[in-house]
């Protein structure tokens, strides 16, 4: 990744890529490990970011390894159940335990890493997620850092990352989309330096850790050239792949669990809980409903190389159903990356085409 990048810009650019990505990958990953501490210190002890729910299914698997553990209301959080699927990612006796086996088990690649593909269990296997997560959220604030200085534009793009609600809550939570995320960007980098086939491997990776990230290789590959179908498509096939074998394993591997609705149903089907929400969760509501907004404003009036990628996501958000839209924080943290990519979609637009490659006209060249 080092060779990737090297700077191309000129040298009159005070910040290189190699500069931003550093900078930033820094204060990526301390905010990230300050964001774990502090949530730690407030459920209870790290075994509490797992948001093991008092009346979830997986609670006796996280107790039969680690004891009593800090207790979440309800039936908790992601993170118990990636932890689950960690200790068992060939799913021999988990998917029983979980509503919606396969489609829990779609989303494979954040607990096999963080698992070292199935070596770690215990508190090792919390450590792995923990670790994993601060990694991927660093290099997220940097990746994104780098490719805005990459455009020509700035590194401070990498707030986009830093200050993202949905970020902090992925983070907070232990969840598989802060990987999702850091690989996407990672495709999208490697696309801009000319590597097609690291970048399909990259964005294949996104799609495995989280399968509504393969919206963005799918924007990059709406246009004539063949070459760039294969953005899409090989990631595609990768995970239709997975679907597949997970329909053999436990049935219903293709299953949407309901994510999915008419456009606007969603919102209509939420906003009676809506106004239930405390502060926090209308922050996070306000945060992805202006998120979703203005990425729909953004790709219908602005052109870009990310324009078909943020109406994808918008629209994506717009069909999804009250289960994605009746808690705050869980939309925030789906919709996140909107933000992250109109950031880009600004820098590639506002760059200096003589310091960095002009995404609007050149995509094609880079992605030879």
């Amino acid at each position: 990744m080092s060779a990737a990048l090297e700077s191309d810009c000129d040298t009159e650019y005070e910040v290189t890529p190699r500069t931003a990505f550093i900078k930033w990958s820094l204060l990526g990953g301390m905010a990230a490990a300050a964001l774990i501490v502090a949530q730690a210190s407030a459920v209870g002890g790290y075994a509490g970011l797992l948001q093991v729910g008092e009346q979830s299914a997986m609670r006796p698997v996280v107790e039969s390894e680690m004891g009593d553990v800090p207790l979440a209301p309800h039936s908790g959080h992601d993170g118990q159940i990636s932890y689950g699927i960690g200790l068992d990612l060939l799913g021999k006796e988990i998917p029983d335990v979980l509503d919606h086996g396969a489609y829990r088990y779609r989303r494979i690649l954040y607990p096999a890493v963080a698992s070292l593909f199935g070596s770690l269990d215990g508190e090792s296997l919390l450590a792995g997620m923990i670790v994993l997560t601060v990694i991927s959220a660093a290099v997220a604030a940097g990746l994104t850092a780098s490719i805005g200085t990459r455009l020509g534009w700035t590194d401070w793009v990498g707030l986009a990352v830093l200050l993202n609600p949905g970020v902090w809550l992925s983070v907070r939570l232990l969840t598989s989309d802060i990987m999702a995320l850091a690989l996407m960007l990672l495709g999208l980098h490697l696309v801009l330096v000319g590597r097609r086939w690291p970048a399909i491997l990259a964005f294949s990776g996104s799609g495995l850790a989280k399968d509504a990230y393969l919206i963005t290789p799918g924007g990059l590959a709406i246009s004539r050239d063949r070459r760039r179908w294969a953005l899409m498509l090989i990631p595609a096939v990768v995970l239709a792949g997975w679907m597949a074998w997970l329909t053999y394993a436990m049935g219903e591997g293709f299953s949407g669990r309901g994510n999915l609705t008419w456009p606007f149903v969603g919102f209509i089907d939420a906003f009676p809980t809506w106004a239930t929400f405390d502060g926090a969760e209308l922050f996070y509501l306000v945060f992805a409903l202006a998120s979703v907004a203005a990425g729909l404003v953004y790709a219908l009036v602005v052109k870009g190389w990310l324009r078909w990628s943020i109406l994808g996501w918008s629209i994506i958000a717009i069909v999804s159903s009250d289960w994605v839209w009746d808690l705050g924080n869980n939309a925030a943290r789906v919709f996140a990356p909107i933000a992250v990519l109109i950031a880009l979609g600004e820098a590639g637009r506002r760059g200096n085409p003589e310091g960095a490659v002009n995404i609007g006209i050149d995509l094609e060249t880079a992605i030879q």
